[in-house]
């Protein structure tokens, strides 16, 4: 398996984190440690034996992405495209037979901002029964969802992150 060139951007963010995982209601998200990230390229960009899964054909795993972490509700993986100086940040559903990347953050910079964010509306929420003793109200859903709008200038859809409001009770 060949060397993983880890975006200096990306270290930057995970060292600023307070943990490497948001939990919310029975799902979240969970980044990789730069120890972790080789191995979580296993099913995506390379198999188990290292052989390359990389493609150029339309639904195809690029080579640029690195899986950096994933939807722990589902599996599914959050990337970057390392050939992307913004360093796009995308998501895609696993087990379609092909992939359709979304972009869920502009930059590494805004999804850090958003995963902040994240954590705050995560908080007393990190279960199943925190999220059923305390739900959350449409005012805090749709202020999140704006906020995240904002950091994103508006630029994408808030799909994603909409989506994750699925696993917590209200």
């Amino acid at each position: 398996m060949p060397a993983i060139n880890i975006p200096n951007r990306y270290i930057k963010l995970i060292s600023n984190l307070p943990e490497m995982e948001v939990s919310f209601g029975a799902g979240g998200i969970r980044l990789f440690t730069c120890e972790e990230l080789e191995k979580g390229q296993v099913g995506y960009s390379v198999d188990l034996n290292g052989t390359s899964l990389c493609g150029e054909a339309k639904g195809d795993w690029k080579s640029s992405w690195l899986v950096i972490g994933s939807d722990t509700g589902v599996g599914d993986p959050i990337f970057v495209d390392t050939a992307d100086p913004k360093l796009t940040v995308l998501s895609a559903i696993h087990g379609e037979g092909a992939w359709d990347p979304k972009p869920i953050a502009i930059s590494i910079e805004a999804f850090g901002k958003i995963l902040f964010e994240f954590r705050r509306i995560a908080e007393d929420r990190s279960n199943p029964v925190e999220s059923e003793s305390n739900p959350i109200t449409a005012a805090e859903r749709n202020t999140f969802l704006s906020r995240v709008g904002e950091i994103n200038e508006r630029k994408i859809e808030s799909e994603f992150w909409n989506e994750l409001f699925a696993y917590v009770c209200d």
